[in-house]
């Protein structure tokens, strides 16, 4: 697949100030991996001065370890956009936060372990993961994220004022599809649910979304929502690929999600985050033709 490059336009000289980057399909590619062709991309536009914010539905302490081998000293953008952090030595700063309303959360949580008991649950608050126990997919995830995770009494942990920014299933297709389609038929306004992948279903609030956080960074650094570039490659990144000065969708993307693009890369397989970029800045890898 050809990338689509720019014509010579007003868009192509815009003063490109910020990058929001998805990870999981995106930054990294098919074995979850940095490439070093993507590592010395990111080295030369954090030498240009062009901040670089990751954004994902990973937990704060899960995307940290990425931040860190790539030097980043931007905010993480986690859960989707439900909560924006600023990492420092000691500890992570909240800098937004949408967190779901407690009633939802206890109604959903008693209603996935009374009628679902065989679906684990896990909340996630700032930049806690929280399970009653670690059972085989708790496991699997801890091995995924790099982190672990914090048995404590839930229940009781709900009953206090914690904000929760995310709760996650995971279970069975069949099963998940049956909650998900109970938690629809409850019409709690206040909640959104989407499968990540068919084993895991996510519930966040109905406001939480990339652009929203993006928006947010725009107010944080001083600069129009014109003067960014997203790129991303699935459903949850379409809004702020639309709104964005440039969105640029990953070759692996599903149709939809590229035709709002403003431009179109390789995919996670064949180096479309460092390609799509390079071709954005101008940048040479390595003295490579990048496009």
């Amino acid at each position: 697949m050809k990338l689509r490059k720019f014509a010579d336009s007003e868009e192509q000289k815009m003063d490109k100030k910020l990058i929001i980057s998805d990870i999981d399909g995106t930054l990294l590619n098919e074995k979850h991996q940095l490439t070093e062709k993507t590592i010395r991309v990111i080295r030369q536009l954090t030498e240009r001065g062009v901040p670089l914010v990751l954004a994902s539905a990973r937990s704060p302490k899960a995307m940290e370890q990425l931040s860190n081998r790539l030097q980043l000293e931007t905010p993480l953008v986690c859960f989707n956009g439900a909560l924006v952090m600023q990492k420092t030595k000691t500890r992570f700063n909240p800098l937004y936060s949408v967190s779901l309303e407690r009633i939802d959360v206890i109604l959903v949580y008693q209603l996935l372990r009374q009628r679902f008991p065989n679906i684990q649950v896990s909340i996630y608050s700032n930049d806690r993961w929280l399970v009653e126990e670690k059972n085989h997919w708790v496991q699997q995830e801890e091995q995924i994220a790099g982190i672990s995770a914090e048995v404590i009494d839930v229940p009781n942990f709900l009953k206090e004022y914690h904000p929760v920014h995310k709760i996650l299933c995971m279970g069975s297709e069949n099963e998940l599809q049956l909650a998900s389609k109970e938690l629809e038929s409850l019409d709690i306004i206040g909640i959104t649910t989407a499968f990540s992948k068919p084993t895991y279903l996510e519930i966040v609030n109905n406001q939480v979304s990339k652009l929203a956080s993006l928006q947010f960074l725009c107010q944080f650094y001083g600069i129009s929502l014109k003067n960014t570039v997203a790129i991303g490659d699935n459903y949850n990144d379409m809004p702020m690929l639309q709104y964005a000065g440039i969105g640029i969708a990953m070759g692996n993307a599903p149709l939809t999600v590229k035709e709002i693009a403003t431009l179109q890369t390789t995919s996670n397989k064949e180096e479309g985050f460092s390609k799509g970029l390079a071709n954005c800045f101008g940048l040479d890898i390595m003295n490579e033709k990048v496009f």
